[in-house]
């Protein structure tokens, strides 16, 4: 079955079933998308902080809802319906070496499949169904990342979320392989991480983990150009003052609300218990929002827009 009627039979599905839960609107048009397309070596300048910034959404595991599984191609195809952004997917390998789009380390959550991961070949999960945040199986496939890389290109820019265990000196490779550079940069969980990813792909952005006038004066010393850098605050708001010294390095700041804790940004906010909209904390500094709720994050801040790299197309 075509891939759109596939979504559109997913949307109508969930509509119902899961309504109370949250409420989640179909897209205004599903047969357009909102891509971004970097020019050729523009990553870097992308990611920079332009002048007249206009806020984006992180899809947080590719924008997974009711009906499209986390981490699947047609969940990032879907949520781009909504809107433009990054994608923040996460990538495993697998025993024979093989990198694919998986969060967990083992697969029940996630797919028709069980067992650790990385005790697994291609040829054990090729044939495997993913599960939706429900648990309901879908007809959608484990996706491999070099699949998803040569999909993004001159779609989304794709921020990798490299799992325990996985060789980034093979996923480097693989993003030149690929010819993806401009549409991929990395996720780094501590600075030593950032120092060592930067090594293995020097020209390739990094999301670096920077909430603190400490943690500022710590990536001055690590050698790595300011120019690559996309600064996470983390999932807790900070005083709009840190956010603008953050600017001031042409940095964008980019602020998590995601999580599924009662007391995430994203829950409050459904709940109605928060005392911020997301375009409150755009106001406040944040330029990308890392969102569970990339529907809603969008209706609060979409934008016609997007510096000169947003573009609307076909669905394809």
């Amino acid at each position: 079955m075509h891939l759109k009627l596939l979504g559109l039979l997913a949307l109508l599905s969930f509509a119902t079933s899961h309504a109370a839960a949250e409420d989640i609107p179909a897209p205004a048009n599903p047969d357009i998308q909102h891509v971004l397309t970097i020019p050729r070596g523009g990553l870097a300048e992308f990611l920079a902080r332009p002048d007249n910034p206009i806020p984006m959404v992180s899809h947080h595991r590719g924008g997974p809802m009711p009906g499209f599984p986390e981490n699947s191609m047609e969940a990032m195809q879907n949520a781009l319906s909504y809107g433009y952004g990054l994608m923040e997917i996460d990538v495993a390998q697998l025993k024979d070496g093989t990198l694919i789009l998986m969060h967990d380390d083992t697969l029940s959550r996630t797919t028709t499949g069980e067992g650790a991961v990385r005790q697994k070949t291609w040829e054990d999960v090729k044939e495997l169904f993913l599960k939706d945040e429900n648990g309901t199986v879908t007809t959608f496939r484990i996706p491999k990342l070099r699949d998803v890389l040569l999909w993004a290109k001159n779609r989304t820019v794709v921020t990798l979320d490299i799992k325990r265990g996985v060789d980034f000196a093979k996923v480097a490779a693989m993003v030149q392989e690929t010819g993806s550079q401009d549409y991929s940069a990395g996720i780094s969980y501590t600075l030593d991480q950032a120092v060592a990813f930067h090594r293995l792909a020097p020209n390739m952005p990094l999301s670096i983990g920077i909430s603190s006038d400490e943690d500022i004066a710590a990536f001055d010393a690590s050698g790595i150009p300011s120019n690559l850098v996309l600064a996470w605050t983390g999932t807790r708001l900070r005083a709009p003052s840190f956010y603008q010294k953050l600017h001031a390095r042409g940095w964008r700041v980019l602020v998590g609300t995601l999580g599924w804790r009662e007391s995430s940004i994203d829950n409050q906010i459904k709940a109605g218990q928060s005392e911020f909209t997301y375009r409150d904390i755009v106001k406040m500094g944040a330029d990308v929002i890392a969102t569970d709720r990339f529907w809603a994050v969008q209706k609060e801040i979409a934008s016609s827009n997007l510096y000169i790299f947003s573009v609307q197309r076909v669905a394809n």
